[in-house]
């Protein structure tokens, strides 16, 4: 069998993603980006075209074949005026190897709706038709508890966004998060995985399935559990990048593995799955974790907010056959990776004889 595949932290581990501290949404913290990687066929020039940035900025971007826009989230310090505590999405725009080069000064997604009043979080977002479809955790205040939903909204050029409130259908009656859209529809309907935070097998990930992205979303059950780790008292599971289509409806998965320790403290690792729609069991392949925080950027996060040993993932895509993602370091910096060509094919031909 082979072994887990080697994932390559990008620019020396340092952040393509960081505080600004001149910004006051984002002075704090940014982190758990989105990412989409469009291309000319996407229409990468129209969408250049009406980004509220610099002509000599725009010239430079319209260079590449390729682009990646990372929806990032951001949090900063209270002011008089506004509580930028609640998160906030922003953009910045990468090369397709994650090599930063552009970024806006403001948000393109902010807390606006009452069920979202305390943020917008965890962004995962997929292409559907000419729209990018995102789904991401919205936060709300309750009365006699905060609510946490999954909501959707949906753009055609990364700034402009049109928001369609929480998901439809059973998914949602309950604490829920983590959700992540399969690229490709199966058996006529879209699927997605997501998190629920309470109930039958609570903290693990499930699948639920629509004939309608915005209609009634039917949850089918548990997927994937935690693995016991004996380095901890607790483990759970949630939902990482959007799964990646490799062929014949099959995917690579990258999903969160939370862990707490006997002292309380804990730790965020990754593991990495292959799904075979075809097959009965849909899980082919598990293996974890793919990446533990070791460097400084993944076990030091902000001092104030006091969150460590964090590695977090929502977004990966495949550019000239190696895998890519960018990734939050202890809820505070976005990291970037990769894993090569070679790695990700061992790893198929060894789940699904690829």
């Amino acid at each position: 069998m082979h072994n887990i595949p080697t994932v390559q932290r990008l620019h020396g581990g340092e952040p393509i993603v960081k505080p600004v501290l001149e910004h006051p949404w984002e002075n704090k913290v940014t982190f758990n980006p989105a990412c989409a990687l469009v291309t000319r066929q996407d229409g990468l020039m129209d969408i250049l075209d009406r980004l509220p940035i610099s002509r000599q900025k725009k010239r430079m971007l319209q260079t590449y074949e390729a682009l990646g826009f990372v929806l990032y989230r951001a949090q900063g310090a209270r002011t008089v005026t506004e509580d930028h505590t609640r998160s906030s999405i922003g953009l910045a725009i990468c090369s397709p190897m994650l090599e930063p080069l552009a970024r806006l000064d403001e948000p393109v997604m902010k807390p606006e709706n009452s069920y979202e009043n305390l943020g917008c979080e965890d962004a995962r977002i997929t292409k559907v038709g000419n729209e990018w479809v995102l789904l991401y955790t919205a936060y709300s205040s309750g009365t006699d508890r905060n609510r946490i939903r999954i909501a959707l909204a949906t753009t055609t050029d990364f700034v402009d966004w049109k928001k369609h409130g929480p998901l439809k259908g059973n998914l949602n009656t309950i604490d829920n998060k983590n959700a992540m859209l399969f690229e490709q529809p199966h058996q006529g309907k879209f699927l997605l995985l997501h998190r629920p935070m309470e109930g039958e097998d609570a903290m693990s990930i499930h699948w639920a399935t629509s004939g309608d992205l915005f209609g009634e979303w039917r949850t089918c059950g548990c997927l994937m559990k935690p693995n016991p780790n004996p380095q901890f008292v607790s483990t759970w599971i949630g939902g990482g990048a959007p799964p990646l289509h490799v062929g014949n409806d099959r995917y690579l998965v990258i999903y969160h593995i939370g862990n707490r320790a006997a002292d309380g403290n804990r730790e965020y690792d990754l593991g990495i799955a292959a799904f075979d729609m075809n097959d009965p069991g849909i899980v082919v392949k598990r293996d974890e974790p793919l990446l533990r925080p070791t460097t400084r950027a993944e076990t030091v996060g902000d001092e104030q907010l006091g969150v460590n040993n964090v590695v977090f993932i929502c977004a990966a895509y495949f550019y000239r056959g190696d895998l890519y993602f960018p990734y939050a370091g202890s809820d505070s910096v976005v990291l970037a990776a990769k894993i090569e060509k070679h790695d990700v094919d061992a790893y198929l031909v060894d789940a699904v004889g690829r």
